[in-house]
């Protein structure tokens, strides 16, 4: 099942047709659309640069995601546990947390890590039949070149670029082709002399808990992609959420009460309605207040039916891990 996820919409990209040469094996389903060589060797030239010179990042933007193989690599390092946002994939029912960054500084934390790990030779190549089918598992937009595997002795990385700005936006690992080797009858894969569990063919990912903190946990889309692609925008959905987590910050962030908020945006062609949903002790005196200034500000509306998603934030809580 295609992942569902808000944040992603930032990232999606119009098709262009061109003239290519280098074609690939696209598996069955997956939806590629090329670029042309030119593109491609300006996006791998600016990969290139940036990774043998430590402090050349040219290619980096303001918004960067690191999908779910890697960030369970990345996770424990002290340099991105300041990066507040993290993403949630939801797969079928699994939940895999992935990260993102909304600023150029916290982009370069990742991308260091990265350039820390590439040593010696590399290469950067179009992606196999088996990347793709990884990469196409793991997103909810149609895949557009520039993508790369950066492929060194340890890891083969997967990155993607738009096609305009020549930007990284996305980054991640490919799986390990052990871990889909060797099935066994009870439903697990043997990995390396050791034993990880497996759902449909993927390895189920624990979610962390991460720390108590008070921010947006998770975004809970309720409408399908084509819904959301033909109804809405990127700029209208960042415009909601940028409203809400301003209010949020400012009223929740020295409450010392803990729980959980949701609110629920359906934004219709004439009318939007919002509603509201607490739990655990959460203080309803600022929760009141919440959702007044909420409710007070203007949101857009959608084009023609309804998109409707849910912003969950903690306060002073844990993630859910369930």
């Amino acid at each position: 099942m295609k992942i569902k996820i808000l944040l992603l919409l930032l990232f999606i990209v119009s098709s262009a047709k061109a003239q290519v040469t280098e074609k690939i094996t696209i598996p069955n389903g997956v939806v590629y659309n090329y670029a042309d060589d030119k593109i491609n060797e300006k996006a791998k030239k600016l990969l290139t640069e940036s990774l043998k010179n430590m402090t050349n990042d040219d290619l980096l933007g303001d918004n960067l995601i690191i999908g779910p193989t890697l960030w369970k690599r990345f996770k424990n390092l002290e340099s991105l546990k300041s990066i507040p946002d993290s993403v949630i994939f939801h797969i079928d029912d699994m939940e895999i947390e992935g990260k993102m960054s909304k600023n150029l500084k916290d982009s370069k934390k990742i991308w260091d890590e990265v350039k820390k790990e590439v040593y010696g030779k590399f290469q950067i190549r179009k992606a196999n039949e088996d990347e793709l089918k990884y990469y196409w598992s793991t997103i909810s937009f149609d895949i557009e070149e520039p993508l790369f595997v950066l492929q060194t002795e340890n890891h083969l990385y997967i990155l993607n670029s738009l096609k305009k700005s020549m930007k990284l936006f996305w980054l991640d690992e490919i799986p390990n082709k052990n871990a889909y080797h060797n099935p066994i009858d009870n439903g697990t894969y043997k990995t390396n002399g050791t034993f990880k569990t497996y759902q449909n063919g993927n390895e189920v990912y624990i979610t962390d808990k991460g720390n108590k903190e008070t921010k947006l946990e998770k975004v809970i889309l309720l409408s399908s992609d084509p819904e959301l692609q033909a109804n809405s925008s990127v700029e209208d959905m960042k415009s909601v959420m940028e409203k809400t987590n301003k209010i949020f910050e400012s009223l929740f962030k020295n409450s010392k009460n803990e729980g959980k908020v949701m609110v629920q945006f359906e934004l219709g062609e004439k009318k939007n309605e919002i509603q509201f949903a607490v739990k655990d002790d959460l203080d309803l005196e600022i929760m009141k207040e919440f959702e007044k200034q909420v409710n007070k500000e203007k949101y857009p509306n959608s084009k023609k039916g309804t998109v409707k998603f849910q912003l969950i934030y903690k306060v002073n809580s844990y993630n859910d891990t369930e």
